[in-house]
């Protein structure tokens, strides 16, 4: 696991300063305490930060071939390379290091640039060709690692954060009007966008190849689509298990000692029982509860941590943690407003001061259907079937709005209900998945704003997800190749990253993700029960009150701690002299939100926790200090 950066040029260029690869490298030291490494040739310039997990003394980046002519730096694990390096070796493949990475370069030497395809694993990848004079970037299929680049007049710089590419004086900080709008929508930016009009993300699956000043970019991996397989609940629930526990047992190959997060939830409960049966000595786990018994799964935590003998630690996170939103801020370099960061961020300082690497369950309710919003979908499929007649009596009855408020309260749950049976299944999912509307939006952002926008729309992404699909599929492939990606995964990293630690995500291994594709929908939804067969099959290995338990995430209560003084704070902040969120917004938009949130007639925390991110960014980004009160904290 490391941080990697570079630049690519033409031939007649003058070689890259060594100066200036030195202070993107830097950038990412919490990335790679352990070491760093640098490798420069007339075209190509490598770089890389190491948290050191597999060959703790020979896993030296950048590394080579046998005649110097490939090179490679590379974020992540392979967890086959030991089965690659046996393969490589009866080839005539001669090795100098016992490391994963020292496997792609022999790798691509046997099979050209095609041999991402031979990798098991999480993986942000450089490899430069000096024979071809040809360059590669490869991003792993489920998109665990990140991977930036920027890209212009036949210069290529990459990184795994922002912040590095920044340092590449070429880098135009433009902020993207477009990025900010989707960023408003769905609370993080989607692939391929930054919040920077000339940086983009690699998307996962893909890799981009550089030749004569030129790039191209290429799809070796796609989420697969829906193809469900007829096999008996009980065949399902062994496949299901048996998929599981070899990635976990793939997952846990390290030189370092490997703990486990436990939220408390089916699915780190899961990957934490799977390890305890492959231990000989106590995982160590952790968890992070809150102070609201609504959000808190600490008590589950505590019972899974007790059954399967783990040395299991816990901390509590109240309103307070709120003060640490300058420093999770930073560990992003864009906007990111997903709320459950804060204690990931925790999480990951916690179980730090123990371990170097942790196993997840992130990924889960990707694969089974885990989510609220898209169980909805398959109820409101059977609403549809319902005559006209039907539905349109049962719409004037509750008198649907065009756009539903956001209270809670039964008789508003069904009118949002009514209300997204009565529009298509990709406009009544965009409103339950997005924070800010494109009607609110419109009138939110000043002239200048608004006329960038153009007819530019968030949703065209999701829209063009549900074309010709079955809604229900749809939904579920929004899941795991935009929100798992672009929000879950890149949370995980960044806050992880933040304090050194790699966190590995078995559940999402590619083999999991291509059986988990076969399971027909109706066995990911029964009735109320979201995750049926995943559920069932860890029946096996779980207690009844883990199997049984609803989903409660990860989230802190931001509606309960964006009233009274935090909801004043955030007034100050957004409307008060000097706000950067000014220039962008009209104030009048800004205090509807604030006051509609105030008055209980909306439940706006997620858009005023966004807003607020957004304006911190850009004080930062200014250069100004970005406490959030006196004495750096909130009042």
């Amino acid at each position: 696991m490391c941080g990697i950066a570079g630049v690519i040029q033409p031939s007649d260029q003058a070689p890259l300063d060594p100066a200036l690869l030195r202070r993107m490298n830097e950038t990412l030291r919490r990335r790679g305490p352990d070491d760093e490494g640098y490798w420069q040739g007339a075209q190509a310039a490598l770089a890389m930060r190491r948290l050191s997990i597999i060959d703790l003394e020979g896993g030296h980046q950048p590394l080579c071939n046998e005649d110097r002519t490939v090179w490679t730096v590379f974020n992540g694990e392979i967890y086959n390379f030991q089965e690659l390096r046996r393969y490589l070796l009866a080839k005539g493949h001669k090795f100098q290091t016992s490391s994963d990475t020292e496997v792609i370069v022999h790798l691509y030497e046997e099979k050209g640039e095609a041999f991402v395809r031979d990798l098991r694993g999480m993986f942000a990848i450089a490899l430069w060709d000096a024979k071809a004079s040809r360059f590669f970037l490869y991003r792993d299929r489920a998109g665990i690692k990140p991977l930036f680049y920027w890209f212009q007049e036949g210069v290529l710089a990459f990184a795994s954060e922002l912040k590095a590419l920044l340092e590449f004086p070429q880098v135009q900080t433009r902020i993207s009007i477009q990025a900010l709008s989707d960023y408003l929508s769905f609370l993080y930016i989607p692939s391929p966008g930054t919040i920077y009009r000339d940086v983009h993300k690699l998307a996962p699956g893909h890799y981009l190849s550089y030749h004569e000043g030129e790039i191209e970019l290429r799809c070796y991996w796609s989420w697969p689509e829906a193809s469900p397989e007829s096999m008996s609940e009980t065949a399902w629930c062994d496949r299901i298990l048996g998929e599981v526990e070899e990635s976990v047992r793939l997952h846990r190959i390290s030189d370092v000692p490997v703990g486990a997060f436990l939220s408390g939830g089916l699915d780190s409960s899961a990957v934490l029982a799977l390890m305890a049966r492959q231990s000989k000595t106590p995982v160590k786990t952790y968890s992070i509860g809150f102070d609201d018994p609504r959000y808190n799964e600490l008590p589950y935590a505590r019972e899974v941590a007790r059954k399967f003998g783990s040395d299991h630690h816990e901390e509590i996170v109240s309103a307070a943690a709120l003060d640490l939103l300058p420093e999770v801020i930073a560990g992003f370099d864009e906007p990111f407003a997903d709320a459950s960061s804060i204690p990931t961020f925790l999480v990951s300082r916690f179980a730090r001061k123990d371990v170097k690497v942790c196993l997840s369950g992130d990924g889960g309710d990707e694969l089974f259907g885990g989510y609220l919003w898209t169980r909805k979908e398959a109820w409101l499929a059977g609403y549809r079937r319902l005559p006209q007649s039907v539905r349109g009596l049962l719409e004037r009855s509750f008198a649907i709005s065009p756009e539903p408020n956001r209270e809670k309260g039964f008789l508003q749950t069904l009118r949002r209900f009514l209300y997204d049976g009565s529009c298509s299944p990709e406009r009544s999912f965009a409103r339950r998945v997005t924070a800010v509307s494109e009607s609110r939006k419109h009138g939110l952002f000043q002239d200048w704003a608004q006329a960038e926008l153009e007819d530019h729309s968030s949703l065209r992404g999701l829209e063009e997800i549900f074309k010709g699909r079955d809604p229900v599929a749809a939904a579920l492939r929004f899941d795991a190749t935009v929100y798992l990606p672009d929000d879950i995964l890149t949370k995980v990293d960044r806050m992880s990253m933040r304090h050194s630690l790699e966190v590995r995500v078995p559940l999402l291994d590619h083999k999991v993700i291509e059986m988990a594709a076969k399971i027909p929908a109706s066995l990911k939804f029964k009735g109320r029960t979201t995750k049926y067969i995943f559920r069932k099959a860890l029946k096996k290995i779980l207690p009844p009150s883990i199997t049984a338990q609803r989903k409660q995430g990860f989230s802190p209560p931001l509606e309960r701690w964006f009233r009274g003084d935090f909801l004043k704070h955030a007034r100050g902040l957004l409307l008060g002299e000097g706000a950067a969120s000014l220039s962008y917004f009209r104030p009048e938009s800004l205090r509807s939100i604030l006051e509609e949130h105030a008055a209980g007639r909306q439940r706006f925390g997620h858009p005023i926790f966004a807003l607020m991110v957004f304006e911190l960014w850009a004080r930062s980004r200014r250069g100004e200090p970005v406490g959030l009160g006196a004495g750096g904290r909130i009042p």
